[in-house]
């Protein structure tokens, strides 16, 4: 069945009309190039029929032979970035990359291809109302049934921001080389890439917000000061 989805994606209006994903690899060579930001589209040389590729940016070149991941292929899919529609695209990421910061499973930036109104399972957040306790980001992630339900505080350095996505504003926050995401009910949070700041709110585990998106931590309701 094809379904009809409209997808914000880093803070750009997407509109698709199939969704489909598989697990596979695709190798070829580095055809064309064009960087969008948070995304680099690549045009890869295939045997058959020649692809366009959306990866997060990365360091690549013209003539780069790359082995990519399949994640989600998307069809009529529009680029307000690039000002241009793809037939189809494919969302991926470089096979066996490393990543430079830990902690963030969801390889399309923050949020990844989340639907503009929420699905069901957006809202199923657990909040709490007691003192926040003074922590880190690789504590969280080291001992998370420990922070389950619970309110928390940390400091850190802002690497990814989107806002107005689900109501929302999406805070990667980075402190030495772990990461986390941060949900503010702020969709319009004052915050940028290098601001120091301090953020307080209650951290949600194992939460699966559908379409595979999935975190093992995740802090919600977040209430954000610069430092």
């Amino acid at each position: 069945m094809i379904k009809k989805l409209t997808i914000a994606c880093v803070g750009t209006l997407l509109t698709v009309n199939t969704l489909l994903a598989a697990d596979k690899l695709h190798t070829g060579k580095i055809l064309e190039i064009k960087d969008s930001g948070a995304y680099v589209y690549i045009k890869i040389k295939k045997e058959k029929e020649d692809i366009w590729a959306a990866i997060p940016k990365t360091d690549v070149k013209v003539g780069d032979n790359v082995t990519l991941k399949e994640s989600t292929w998307m069809k009529n899919f529009e680029s307000k970035t690039l000002g241009r529609t793809f037939d189809k695209v494919l969302f991926a990421e470089i096979d066996g990359q490393k990543k430079a910061i830990h902690g963030v499973d969801n390889i399309h930036g923050i949020h990844g291809q989340a639907m503009k109104k929420p699905n069901p399972e957006f809202g199923k957040i657990t909040t709490s109302n007691e003192k926040a306790i003074q922590t880190n980001i690789e504590a969280i992630q080291k001992n998370k049934e420990k922070y389950k339900n619970k309110n928390v505080t940390l400091e850190g350095e802002v690497v990814e921001v989107s806002n107005k996505v689900m109501g929302n504003t999406w805070i990667k926050i980075k402190n030495n080389n772990d990461a986390m995401i941060f949900r503010s009910m702020n969709e319009d949070e004052k915050v940028k890439i290098g601001d120091k700041i301090k953020v307080t709110g209650t951290i949600n585990t194992d939460v699966d917000y559908g379409y595979g998106f999935k975190y093992n931590v995740i802090g919600v309701n977040g209430k954000v000061e610069k430092l």
